[in-house]
């Protein structure tokens, strides 16, 4: 072998390493979203008693979980918010309450809702408001018009009874939805 094809060999492999340091990364950035977990995005958790809540008096409460971004996982940390208003009041048997639970989070651009006692929930980002029910409230009533492209997200909610100590709670599926559609669509 002369010194000639000895070069030109070296430099093969050169090239060839380099192409492949930058190709690895490539080809897994590109795959990632393939080895992803599917999951609906929902975290079911017990959020309030049945028992401390009021008729018509909305309840802000937080919800936990774990969530990672690119390079650090957090175990318990507070990744919602919702809504919960008891609509039935204790005539009616625990098992049979209606209680709605919504997101805290405004359709129309992502801003923090907030309980406005006179007409209900509020974005005070862009003046958008909403009925107990999570409707929006229409023109006539506001004065103007309401930015909001929906009503607010309702969550599932469902009454559980614990089995040990026999109370009632106001269990709550949270999920993220997508902003400024006219229909609910959930961010996987």
């Amino acid at each position: 072998m002369n010194r000639r094809s000895l070069l030109k060999w070296i430099s093969r492999v050169i090239g060839c390493t380099s192409a492949l340091i930058v190709a690895v990364p490539g080809i897994s950035f590109i795959t990632a979203p393939l080895r992803r977990r599917s999951s609906n995005g929902a975290i079911k958790q017990r959020v309030a008693k049945l028992k401390n809540l009021r008729v018509g008096e909305p309840k802000q409460v937080a919800i936990t979980g774990s969530r990672q971004d690119a390079w650090v996982h957090y175990s318990e940390e507070v990744v919602g918010r919702a809504w919960v208003v008891r609509e039935t009041d204790d005539s009616v048997a625990p098992g049979e309450t209606l209680v709605r639970a919504f997101s805290a989070i405004c359709p129309h651009l992502g801003c923090a809702v907030r309980h406005d006692g006179e007409r209900g929930f509020n974005c005070p980002c862009h003046k958008a408001f909403f009925e107990l029910s999570g409707q929006p409230l229409s023109e006539v009533e506001l004065g103007h018009k309401n930015p909001t492209p929906r009503g607010l997200d309702d969550l599932e909610c469902q009454l559980v009874e614990d089995e040990q100590s026999g109370e009632w709670w106001v269990e709550v599926g949270y999920e993220k939805f997508e902003h400024g559609l006219t229909t609910k669509v959930s961010r996987a």
